[in-house]
């Protein structure tokens, strides 16, 4: 499962025992790449608490990727996938392509309950390599099934006669997938719609084995990308992009920004209907990259903002360059409040992330020395480095910007299941500052580095000490026993929630026994992958368990 789900679960109760205190540091970072350009897009937690990394690379054998690219002129990319350990170890890598372009895109790699995963992402290639269906034209969407180790178990292409580009992919309840981004295409292909004009949102829901259920077509008469999807509390989805586009055809509002793009966010149900739309933004240029889903049902929106003070913009822009911007919503697209974070130099933002305490991971590209909310210079003037934004609910608590001996592009941050953080990007930066490895080329490589909260870390370990908690049997198919065991144990709060962050059992119990047993019967339960949270005096434990 995505490794934001695990943090959206453990945010019920976690969070109140942090301290807002903070003092990073480095616990180990790891460098993976071939001999030529390697791009990382997506990075995951995976269940056994390693990380999924997925990307599109030219390289073929040589530094830490053991298959050749489908094409060995190197002249196009092929997906590559790189799983490690909880300490960055290399586990494995593979390689999934055609004969012609094929990348992971952003937020397109899902753990899924069998243990595998999905890699979504786009393929130009006709059948051969990895590919087992012709291309509808241009980019399709392209979905690869793996298993736990690595081997291909299917791959699927959806798509029209021109490019679509997928942005998000996510595990649904029954078992199927749904995947989000932006078609170029009319009605053609397994594309069932025209566009309105431009480019416009497609969102395509399959079964277990790929298979087309239903898709969707949302725009304007202008362009319109899909950059995020989250599904909502109510089994539906909310999906987030950009548009140029003014009022008609699904767009019911229009842009503050007349001939830029602005946010634009659409909220459908389970079987793609829209239910809403809701442009945000100010008089200039606003993109958004990311949504999270919040614990009171509502989303926060990530992105980058040039805009100053008007439309739904509230603070001014730092030195005419692009600020980090967020936008916090409830479930019905009301505005509650906005934010701004920036330096003298460029902003933008590109990940967001659920953290333990209820607040925020903001993560994204910066060139500002220290200046504004920026309270660090890069490592090397001028160039592009990772920004971290810690906030709570009312705003910043502290920033970090990740040094390298050069630049990185396109990070994605995200808090682990052991409180700490991790952040993946690529770069061709050699040794120096937090990175250890140098480049295999001069060129870009995977980066993945881990840093935790010195001061978090040993609140946890003090206040978790104490509880025994075990679940058994796991996997389980319907009966499950939870035991607790601690001195004085008097009073517990128990839930189960699903991979979707839906809390679907709740209980308070109280005259409990040291050693105390509680038994559900969850025959009721779809099959599928599930986490305990037992709360016992401010103190918390979450085990993972799989019905089956």
């Amino acid at each position: 499962m995505r490794a934001v789900v695990l943090i959206i679960l453990l945010s019920l109760s976690v969070g109140r025992v942090y301290s807002q205190q903070h003092s990073l540091a480095k616990l180990w970072d790891k460098r993976y790449g071939g001999l030529l350009y390697d791009e990382l897009y997506s990075c995951i937690q995976t269940s056994d608490g390693g990380y999924l990394l997925g990307g599109g690379v030219y390289s073929g054998i040589g530094g830490d990727k053991t298959q050749d690219n489908w094409d060995t002129t190197y002249n196009t990319y092929d997906f590559w996938v790189v799983k490690i350990d909880s300490l960055g170890n290399k586990e494995w890598d593979r390689r999934f392509g055609g004969l012609s372009d094929d990348g992971i895109q952003p937020s397109s790699l899902t753990q899924t309950i069998d243990g595998g995963y999905v890699l979504g992402g786009v393929s130009s290639s006709g059948i051969g390599g990895d590919k087992s269906q012709q291309s509808w034209g241009g980019f399709d969407y392209w979905m690869v099934k793996i298993d736990a180790s690595g081997n291909k178990l299917w791959d699927m292409g959806h798509g029209g006669s021109s490019a679509e580009y997928i942005y998000a992919l996510e595990n649904t309840t029954d078992g199927g997938y749904i995947m989000g981004g932006t078609s170029y295409s009319d009605s053609s292909g397994d594309k069932t719609q025209n566009n309105w004009g431009g480019t416009d949102y497609w969102v395509v829901k399959t079964d277990s084995a790929g298979n087309k259920i239903w898709d969707k077509r949302f725009g304007g008469y202008a362009d319109d990308f899909l950059y995020a999807m989250q599904p909502t509390q109510d089994g539906g989805y909310i999906l987030g992009g950009i548009s140029q586009s003014d009022t008609g055809g699904d767009k019911t509002q229009p842009n503050w920004a007349v001939g830029w793009y602005n946010f634009w966010v659409i909220k459908i149900d389970a079987v793609g209907n829209k239910l809403w739309d809701r442009v945000y933004g100010g008089t200039e240029e606003d993109d958004l990259k990311a949504i999270v889903a919040t614990q009171d049902g509502g989303f926060l929106l990530g992105g980058y903002s040039l805009s100053g003070i008007s439309g739904d913009k509230t603070q001014p822009l730092i030195d005419g360059a692009y600020n980090y911007w967020i936008v916090r919503i409830d479930s019905a697209g009301n505005k509650l409040w906005d934010k701004d974070y920036g330096g003298t130099g460029g902003n933008q933002l590109y990940s967001l992330a659920l953290t333990s305490d209820g607040g925020f991971l903001l993560s994204g590209n910066s060139n500002s020395p220290a200046s504004g909310d920026k309270t660090e210079n890069n490592s090397v003037a001028g160039s592009v480095q990772t920004w971290l934004i810690k906030t709570d609910s009312a705003g910043k608590l502290w920033d970090k910007t990740i040094f390298v001996n050069g630049s990185t592009t396109l990070a994605n941050a995200f808090q682990t299941m052991d409180g700490c953080y991790v952040i993946g990007t690529f770069t061709p930066a050699e040794s120096g500052y937090y990175k250890s490895q140098p480049s295999w080329d001069s060129s870009a490589d995977y980066w993945i580095v881990k840093f935790r909260d010195t001061t978090i870390i040993s609140g946890i370990a003090e206040i978790t000490r104490n509880l025994q908690l075990n679940v058994y049997p796991n996997p389980f198919t319907s009966e499950l026993d939870i035991t607790l065991a601690q001195q004085n144990l008097t009073q517990a709060d128990f839930s189960i929630c699903n991979i979707l962050g839906q809390t679907i059992y709740t209980q308070h119990e109280t005259n409990l026994s040291p050693t105390y047993t509680k038994m559900l019967d969850l025959s009721y339960l779809p099959n599928g992958v599930y986490l305990v949270e037992v709360v016992v005096d401010g103190e918390v434990s979450v085990r993972e368990v799989i019905k089956q």
